[in-house]
């Protein structure tokens, strides 16, 4: 499957790169951020036609870094640049008034939430006491959520999951996934009783750590079907070609 090998090449390239920057410094994490937020976005924009409405595709992608770096911040200085944003963007819609309606205002608010925002929170992770440790359950959990809907949807996805949405998308692939998320907790749980029980300052209760699986990875499914439904509703086959194999 051509799909297939493209996923594993991505995925040798991909996986010790983001290896290499978890073991990096805060700053690495939000440069991190900062940049997959800033791909996102352009992309975002590109499929929804928003980058015909440069003041604020400029704006935007301000916010989006003022995001990345805020993580930082506290609270604030993080809601007084909002406060700040909220009013370049009355002006930008006062002086563009024919051009920006509150449609396009309103997208680029959601895109703003769905990307920067919500990425931004692996910078907040890897601020906690024990973020350090904390940060790597997101990808892999991401990841195995993936990978587990991905191979057992292909071989044993027979009943559609969103055919509207999504068309190869099953509902054993994704009942898979969220398993997968699941158990994937658990073994970095038990590694960490195991051998770095010094790194929390005590050990992880198993139980609610597969919890915290099986919710994180009904999430990324659902973060996923949602873009997927905006990819429907513009007519966008993928949101670029950054992770080959993966469907942007």
């Amino acid at each position: 499957m051509p799909s297939l090998k493209m996923r594993l090449l991505t995925s040798v390239i991909a996986v010790p790169l983001v290896i290499l920057i978890l073991l990096g410094p805060t700053f690495v994490i939000t440069g991190m951020v900062m940049l997959a937020s800033l791909i996102g976005l352009y992309e975002y924009f590109k499929a929804t036609d928003l980058l015909k409405y440069q003041p604020l595709c400029i704006l935007g992608f301000l916010a989006s870094i003022v995001i990345s770096i805020g993580a930082n911040f506290d609270t604030g200085t993080s809601l007084a640049l909002v406060y700040v944003f909220v009013g370049a963007l009355f002006i930008a819609m006062l002086l563009s008034n024919r051009e920006i309606s509150v449609t396009h205002i309103g997208m680029l608010i959601f895109g703003l939430i769905y990307i920067p925002y919500f990425l931004s929170h692996i910078t907040y992770l890897r601020n906690l006491e024990y973020g350090k440790v904390f940060i790597w359950l997101v990808f892999i959990g991401a990841f195995l959520t993936d990978t587990c809907a991905y191979f057992i949807g292909c071989k044993f996805g027979k009943h559609k999951l969103c055919p509207n949405i999504s068309p190869k998308k099953s509902v054993e692939g994704a009942v898979a996934g969220v398993i997968g998320g699941g158990l994937s907790f658990v073994i970095f749980g038990i590694i960490i009783n195991l051998f770095f029980t010094e790194a929390i300052n005590g050990s992880f209760n198993l139980w609610l750590l597969f919890l915290l699986g099986l919710i994180t990875a009904v999430m990324s499914e659902i973060g996923d079907l949602v873009a997927s439904c905006i990819k429907r509703q513009f007519g966008v086959k993928d949101f670029g070609n950054l992770l080959p194999g993966h469907g942007g």
